[in-house]
């Protein structure tokens, strides 16, 4: 299979892409905004928890976590964001994504997507559904690694 060379801009996730973002746990996500400057948010779950909805569109659930209330401010605010994902275990790979972000309730998020409706994972964290979904249309991605996605 070819390799990606590092920083090698795509405009949808490919295949590899896509399979490394089901496998992660956590991810970074950067917001601006003009008057407040720039955040850096932290954000984990699962493997598995950011959903790869199609080539150019990923999701996350958020379940009323007061660590993300700026970041979602910013994007109400700004759509931009800057998404990071990390694998420490694997040589410090990095999938780099921009682009725009929405905020969609959970019910409308399921009327979208209706294949959220058959995921039980989604309903077992913490017993209870999300209350929004963070969803980014990409707009570029690249990969900087030092190992092998």
């Amino acid at each position: 299979m070819p390799t990606l060379s590092d920083h090698e801009v795509r405009s949808e996730l490919d295949d590899r892409m896509q399979n490394f973002v089901r496998r992660q746990e956590m991810l970074f996500v950067a917001t601006g905004e003009p008057e407040d400057g720039h955040d850096c948010t932290f954000v984990t779950g699962g493997a598995g928890f950011v959903r790869v909805l199609s080539v150019n569109r990923l999701a996350w659930p958020e379940f009323d976590d007061a660590s993300l209330s700026d970041a979602i401010s910013d994007i109400e605010r700004d759509p931009r964001v800057s998404l990071l994902f990390v694998d420490f275990a694997r040589g410090a790979i990095g999938l780099h994504v921009n682009g725009k972000a929405k905020i969609l309730d959970d019910d409308a998020m399921r009327r979208a997507y209706r294949a959220l409706n058959l995921d039980p994972t989604l309903d077992l964290v913490s017993d209870r559904r999300p209350s929004r979904w963070i969803t980014v249309y990409v707009e570029s991605a690249y990969i900087s690694a030092a190992g092998e996605l």
